[in-house]
């Protein structure tokens, strides 16, 4: 599904090939199964989502939650032939609590990062596994001392360099929970 052609004012990735660098990694790190409930946390139009659904299939759930207006309609557009896709429009702080339970959590935040309140939230549905894609590794530093905190730790990460010529780099980090022994 290419959905770079369904954006009509909504957020893409500058760099050409940003969007399957990223995907390749996420998809990897998720290691989803058929049947799996997938929350795409500030999930935009939906690029992680549409590589979901071959894995999970009809059995398995993405709920797509994104605060911008315009890449939840593009999101809608995109998705409107899976009945096991939902999407919700609104602060991803306050809707996470409205969901009871997730197998794994993708989540692509703003520069800001996710914040202490979305980590305690994501936590209390005790995911086997959080992908965390990140613009600014000083906010998935501090969001990684709450996800430490909260019994998390990062199994895997790999940083890119897609905004070449700048300070920016995007890095995609797997946690999962502490085994305890």
């Amino acid at each position: 599904m290419d959905l770079s052609r369904s954006c009509k004012r909504s957020f893409w990735q500058s760099h050409k090939l940003a969007p399957e660098v990223l995907t390749k990694v996420v998809m990897e790190y998720a290691s989803l199964r058929e049947g799996d409930f997938v929350l795409d946390l500030y999930g935009g139009v939906g690029l992680f989502t549409s590589q979901f659904l071959d894995v999970i299939g009809e059995s398995g759930r993405v709920d797509l939650v994104e605060g911008s207006k315009s890449a939840t309609a593009d999101a809608l557009r995109n998705f409107a032939e899976f009945s096991n896709v939902k999407v919700h429009t609104g602060d991803v702080a306050k809707l996470l609590p409205r969901f009871s339970k997730s197998d794994v959590i993708v989540l692509d935040p703003p520069r800001e990062g996710a914040g202490r309140e979305v980590v305690a939230a994501m936590v209390a549905l005790k995911p086997r596994s959080i992908i965390y894609v990140a613009c600014d590794p000083a906010a998935l530093a501090r969001d990684t001392t709450y996800l430490s905190a909260a019994g998390y730790e990062i199994k895997e990460i790999r940083a890119f360099d897609l905004f070449p010529m700048t300070h920016h780099i995007e890095t995609v980090a797997l946690f999962t929970p502490i085994k305890v022994s």
